[in-house]
């Protein structure tokens, strides 16, 4: 039986009795046709025409919308807020970094690992999903109506004390914030291993590229019609984001079915915490080669945990909202074009290789944001202009990127303990993002101590935060690629189950550099020497400035001088 005509997979079990939902399918390179002659897909147990996988990708991609259009109100509206309410960096960061990274350092590893020994007739990762939905849903309703609710607390509970009123809302709004972070762990820890479980493998890529396109479409829509109304019409916008996700996911999660799995390891024993959490550990943090992947993920999250303060630093440059939503939405237009193919790219280069591509780049040119440290930026619409027109320079790369991320784990986690892994990867990422967020908000507050009161210059600083973090990740993301291409790269890559040390790992056998690739890197290095280029015109010619004009004349000489460093350094990773 095929699913060819319902938007759901039939549950069947592939050739060879036992089979595997946890393991690849053994002949996906062979392909299979049905008693009508239509071609079938398999992923697990799970087998689709073509028909079927389309009803699929339709249903978790609508299901992507949703959830996107849901987490997006938080980090975009929250700072601003608390900012309003005269909320302390400190106190911003804690809210949307630190909260968060408790959780994930709790509650993502015991779901991940929980959800892969899982077994119902719902599947093992959609219970987690559809028992926290009502729950998620009132923490976002709570959050819009936290002005209202504050109000009446303080006057109930503070009135005529010493305790404002904007602090009880600030507390009220941490609560509700944490309440909403607990439960939306719960689906943010299993809905990506969902598509592990349901998607083909030979189309991982092709559908992730998909998926990016929706959540950077949903990112778009949001940006250019609705974030410049963040303040004034927050109620309605909280209100809105629970009720489609209450009804739009929670149709995608009974639309999508998960196949048959084999009875975990542990099956038939009772369950016991510290069984789970010794065989968790043993599992994933023995080898080296998973350490560098969990710190280098790591190392990212904490350089981006700076980036809850984004919307100031884009008002420093001298824009209101409604020219950083513009942006937004500019650039997931550019990206949804670029998205509609990215995926091919990503499969034909393999993810592990883009990935490492594109961060050895990005440790050449992550330098390029100290510059507004020591210039101040031209007129804003001048810089809005600019950084719109580049845009097309580095979407095609970030599009390609982003697709590969999630297959790359796929491809270097172990398929039958994917959850597990992410669950230890989240742990460490957020045991790293608590501090790095507190952190981040502290740092920015001793920036502030040197600037005038209400001064936005010190979210300028914002770029040296991320160089350090960002150079620490990639050094990380370097042995990974030395230990997948030692390991057998394309040609035969295993995730392995026992610890492996780079120094027993036979050399790589293939060590051509991706010419096909330097393609959308070259592109994107050209809009960042464009960008320092036109600034130089623009001091020296239209405004002069002689300080801006040399500083901005280094700038385009580093530029220049990083592509061949680049391409040099490219050959050195691919050595033997």
């Amino acid at each position: 039986m095929t699913s060819g005509s319902s938007s759901c997979p039939v549950k069947t079990v592939a050739a060879g009795a036992g089979a595997s939902a946890d393991a690849p399918s053994p002949v996906a390179h062979v392909p299979e046709y049905d008693a009508q002659g239509r071609k079938i897909y398999r992923c697990g147990t799970l087998t689709y025409t073509k028909r079927g996988l389309l009803l699929l990708f339709a249903w978790l991609l609508w299901g992507d919308f949703c959830f996107t259009m849901m987490e997006t109100v938080i980090p975009s509206i929250m700072p601003l807020k608390l900012r309003a309410l005269g909320s302390a960096n400190w106190i911003i960061a804690t809210i949307m970094s630190t909260l968060p990274g408790v959780f994930n350092t709790t509650i993502c590893p015991w779901v991940s690992f929980k959800s892969d020994h899982h077994r119902s007739r719902w599947g093992r990762r959609m219970p987690f999903i559809i028992y926290t939905m009502p729950f998620l849903t009132a923490s976002l309703l709570f959050i819009g109506f936290s002005d209202t609710l504050g109000a009446w607390l303080h006057a109930w509970m503070f009135s005529g004390g010493t305790i404002k009123q904007t602090t009880v809302v600030i507390f009220l709004m941490a609560v509700f914030v944490a309440m909403f972070d607990l439960f939306n762990m719960f689906v943010g820890s299993v809905y990506s291993y969902l598509f592990n479980d349901v998607v083909p493998e030979q189309f991982l890529c092709r559908f992730f590229g998909w998926f990016r396109l929706v959540g950077v479409a949903s990112g778009a829509i949001y940006n250019y019609f609705i974030f410049q109304y963040a303040l004034s019409h927050m109620q309605l916008i909280y209100t809105c984001a629970a009720a489609l996700y209450f009804v739009g996911f929670g149709i995608m999660c009974f639309k999508v079915k998960e196949g048959e799995y084999p009875p975990p390891p542990d099956g038939d024993l009772r369950p016991s915490l510290k069984r789970d959490i010794k065989s968790f550990a043993s599992e994933c943090f023995t080898s080296p080669f998973y350490w560098f992947i969990f710190l280098n993920t790591m190392f990212a999250a904490i350089s981006s945990t700076i980036g809850v303060f984004t919307v100031f630093f884009y008002q420093s440059m001298g824009l209101d909202l409604n020219l950083i939503g513009k942006t937004g939405a500019i650039s997931g237009v550019a990206a949804a074009i670029c998205l509609t193919f990215s995926g091919i790219l990503a499969d034909r280069w393999n993810p592990v290789r883009v990935d490492a591509y594109t961060q050895t780049l990005g440790a050449f040119l992550a330098f390029t944001g100290l510059i507004w440290i020591f210039i101040d930026p031209p007129s804003s619409l001048v810089y809005f202009w600019v950084s719109v027109s580049v845009i097309p320079f580095g979407v095609l790369l970030s599009s390609i990127n982003g697709t590969a991320y999630m297959p790359r784990l796929m491809q270097l986690f172990p398929k039958g303990r994917f959850g597990a892994f992410c669950g230890a990867m989240a742990l460490v990422r957020s045991a790293g993002t608590m501090i790095g967020g507190l952190l981040a908000g502290v740092f920015l507050d001793i920036v502030k101590r040197f600037f005038p009161d209400g001064s936005l210059r010190p979210y300028r600083y914002m770029s040296l935060w991320q160089l350090v973090w960002g150079l620490l990740a990639y050094y990380c993301c370097y042995r990974i690629y030395r230990f997948w291409k030692r390991m057998g790269g394309d040609a035969g890559f295993t995730a392995p189950l026992a610890p492996v040390q780079f120094a027993d790992l036979p050399k790589a056998r293939d060590t051509t550099l991706l010419k096909g690739m330097l393609v959308p890197l070259i592109i994107s290095w050209c809009g960042t020497l464009l960008v320092f280029g036109f600034y130089c015109f623009y001091f020296i010619r239209i405004t002069p400035n002689p300080h801006s004009a040399m500083a901005c004349g280094v700038m385009t000489a580093l530029v220049l001088l990083a592509l061949p460093l680049y391409l040099r350094f490219l050959h050195f990773m691919e050595r033997p």
